[in-house]
């Protein structure tokens, strides 16, 4: 299926010095602590801790002729003779997941024991795009067994309005129970502002998450924004690659570990 409709997925940067550590898509700002786009930064400040590791599988747009993954995620409409959102985005999550665990598992310390889902919070868009991971991942074979919806909307209005707002806010989400030492894999269909999937790993973490890696379909970018999202996006979308195993993203690693050693 995937194969099919290769034409609706771009590339994403690959990881490297200059760029943003969490989108991979925006030069790093000089005075943001940990490497941060001023996106980045303003979607993480005030949080109890965010996670740096946020892996996406495409990038998308809003606007124009590129717009239709963006219009998939968010259950706008299905483009013409594609299939549903729900069975694509599923055999796009099982693609990746498949190609690319080790590269998800590394940066969690050792594998995943728990996936959940960014919760959806009523049917405002973009958000009721987020109701549609649950499913998703009970039809992708290496994550449903794993799979625990952990996180709840927070439910005071305080809550409400940073959902509706998109702003970074401890009490956006709940979490049901404890969950000490859990390496978490978090899924998301839309990445935007980051202020939800931020929120939800920050609560991840306060219940007591050893680590957070997020995995979201599709990262909201204005494709010319900045050569190298630019670059990534001409170039034929490749699903044996991702943001973190890129020969570039390599040889960077490389580079530092060089430095360090």
């Amino acid at each position: 299926m995937t194969e099919r409709h290769l034409g609706l997925f771009r590339n994403v940067p690959a990881a490297r010095p200059g760029l943003c550590r969490v989108c991979h898509s925006a030069p790093a700002g000089p005075h943001a602590p940990a490497h941060l786009c001023a996106g980045c930064h303003r979607a993480t400040t005030g949080l109890h801790r965010h996670t740096p590791h946020v892996v996406p599988i495409s990038l998308c747009a809003r606007t124009g002729d590129d717009r239709r993954l963006y219009d998939l995620v968010t259950r706008r409409r299905s483009p013409p003779g594609e299939p549903t959102g729900a069975a694509l985005l599923a055999a796009t999550v099982a693609r990746f997941h498949r190609a690319h665990l080790p590269c998800l598992t590394r940066p969690a310390g050792g594998p995943f024991t728990l996936v959940t889902t960014v919760p959806g919070a009523g049917a405002e868009r973009p958000v009721e795009a987020f109701d549609l991971m649950p499913r998703v991942v009970q039809w992708v074979a290496g994550l449903r067994d794993l799979h625990r919806p952990v996180l709840m909307p927070g439910g005071d209005r305080a809550a409400e309005e940073a959902r509706a707002r998109h702003v970074p806010d401890e009490r956006a989400f709940e979490v049901l129970g404890r969950l000490d030492g859990e390496r978490v894999l978090l899924l998301d269909a839309l990445f935007a502002s980051g202020a939800r999937v931020q929120s939800a790993a920050s609560g991840l973490y306060r219940a007591g998450a050893e680590a957070v890696v997020a995995l979201v379909v599709a990262r909201l970018v204005d494709p010319w924004a900045d050569t190298r999202v630019a670059d990534a996006w001409a170039r034929p979308y490749d699903f044996g690659r991702c943001c973190l195993c890129d020969p570039v993203a390599r040889s960077s690693s490389d580079t530092g570990r060089a430095l360090l050693g």
